[in-house]
């Protein structure tokens, strides 16, 4: 058996999840070894230390904000782009094991006898920017009560699901979860839709391009197809008295064929690391005009280039 390659490489500005999530899956492929002047940095949004290296560097945040190329060679970012120096990694796939979400041998009686309550509401903030969930809350919350012990539009008197299995098990009593994404961006999908698929609850949800393109269109409640938040909640309270139709979207697999997509195969990302890896050059932060003006004062984090 061949040795791995060696990679020379180091993170900078990421939370624990970043490093906790990259590191094991690139020493799957690569001897990593970790150096204060790295030939390849994974840098995300926490702090500006990332400024000081000038190898090549590879951008990765949770948010909608797009990659800064003047300052990043790769990005590897939750929404849509037909860069090819992105990479397409949708929050849903991030750390998560699509098993749960695969349909096959389940007890849906035993399911069924769970689904004692109407429809869960977890959000930890309601702002302008979250309108549309607001909106779709208060409608159908006037029709029947929508169980909300987030921070945000609470009305149960408690708040706070920890982690995870918290919440999944807040979620398994629960026919619909609102799933409303606070954005519409090409390929933004978050925790949302997952959660609730892990419970064994059906989603109603809000974002880009109604998640047909990623999820099975007769396993969720598309808001976008209602002309009005108020003839979605109706649709929603009709569904939950018809105990077939209810039953029919509950089963439907949340994925088209029942098969993940290829978001979670940890094989298309250590390619595109493969691509950096093996593809030379210089990187973007050494071709800016300034650079050789001022390569001393980044010696300290950097390999700098052979005059």
């Amino acid at each position: 058996m061949s040795a791995r390659p060696a990679i020379s490489l180091n993170f900078s500005d990421c939370p624990p999840q970043f490093e906790e999530f990259f590191l094991p899956l690139l020493q799957t492929r690569y001897e990593i070894r970790r150096e204060d002047r790295p030939d390849f940095l994974i840098y995300s949004l926490t702090g500006h230390r990332h400024r000081l290296y000038n190898c090549t560097k590879v951008l990765v945040h949770h948010e909608t904000y797009p990659p800064n190329w003047r300052e990043c060679d790769y990005a590897i970012l939750p929404v849509a782009s037909q860069d090819p120096r992105h990479l397409y990694l949708p929050l849903f796939a991030f750390g998560r094991d699509p098993t749960p979400l695969i349909r096959g041998g389940e007890d849906w009686d035993a399911i069924l006898r769970q689904k004692t309550r109407f429809c869960a509401l977890l959000s930890n903030y309601a702002d302008r920017t979250v309108q549309e969930r607001i909106r779709f809350f208060h409608a159908l919350n006037r029709m029947r009560k929508v169980d909300s012990p987030g921070r945000a539009l609470n009305n149960t008197g408690f708040t706070g699901i920890p982690g995870l299995r918290g919440k999944l098990d807040f979620y398994r009593s629960y026919k619909f979860v609102i799933s409303f994404e606070n954005k519409d961006r090409p390929g933004w999908f978050t925790e949302k839709m997952y959660d609730p698929y892990a419970a064994h609850a059906v989603p109603i949800f809000w974002g880009h391009g109604g998640g047909r393109e990623v999820f099975n269109p007769r396993s969720f409640i598309h808001a976008r197809d209602f002309s009005s938040p108020e003839r979605l909640a109706e649709h929603v309270c009709a569904l939950a008295e018809d105990p077939r139709a209810f039953q029919e979207m509950l089963q439907a697999p949340p994925f088209p064929d029942n098969r993940p997509p290829d978001y979670f195969n940890p094989e298309r990302i250590l390619d595109f690391f493969g691509r950096i890896f093996s593809t030379p050059g210089r990187p973007v932060t050494q071709r800016r005009w300034f650079f050789r003006w001022t390569k001393w004062r980044l010696a300290k984090r950097n390999k700098l280039p052979t005059e």
